[in-house]
């Protein structure tokens, strides 16, 4: 009876071990998820904004006559909408100020599903999908596989090397003659 209950234990044990190594494997994939989803929506926001630069007058007409943006004037609408797109697309591609690239790209988003009152239910519910996947950019940064990533760590390891040379001795650093 005593070798049944012993062999619980392990097995729970061994079943945690598992479980943890899942964990660990699946967290390693995170940084090529976060890059995959911004590609994603970077090439869906550049090619909208290619679309607006490929004919401007159209681009500028749709803006006048279909699209119903408030406070701005139609043609500053069009300039911004495909400078956002393009720039905000551009800077999530790479991860560069990641989350204000997202930010910018999600409140272009909403703007487009308020002004644009043709929509179908399923292009309301794919520019919702879209909201949420910037909005996890927003809150959590365009993770590892980042220009920002890069950043942060050549300030870290700047400022490490900076602090390792005030704690010197002051005989230990070279002076500049």
């Amino acid at each position: 009876m005593t070798h049944g209950t012993s062999s619980l234990p392990r097995a729970l044990i061994h079943a945690v071990l598992m479980y943890g190594r899942l964990v660990r494997g699946l967290e390693a994939l995170l940084p090529l998820f976060d890059l995959s989803v911004r590609l994603y929506l970077a090439q869906i926001f550049w090619k909208g904004g290619m679309v607006k630069l490929s004919s401007w007058m159209s681009t500028v007409m749709l803006f006048t006559l279909v699209y119903d943006v408030p406070v701005l004037p139609p043609e500053i609408a069009a300039y911004l909408a495909t400078a956002v797109e393009l720039g905000g697309s551009f800077l999530l591609a790479i991860g560069l100020a990641g989350r204000w690239a997202a930010l910018s790209l999600f409140g272009l988003n909403i703007v487009a599903v308020l002004s644009y009152g043709q929509l179908s239910e399923a292009a309301i519910q794919e520019a919702f999908y879209w909201g949420i996947l910037f909005l996890y950019f927003v809150l959590h940064g365009p993770g590892l596989l980042s220009a920002d990533a890069l950043l942060r760590h050549l300030v870290r390891r700047r400022q490490s090397k900076s602090d390792t040379e005030q704690n010197l001795p002051e005989q230990t650093i070279p002076r500049s003659a």
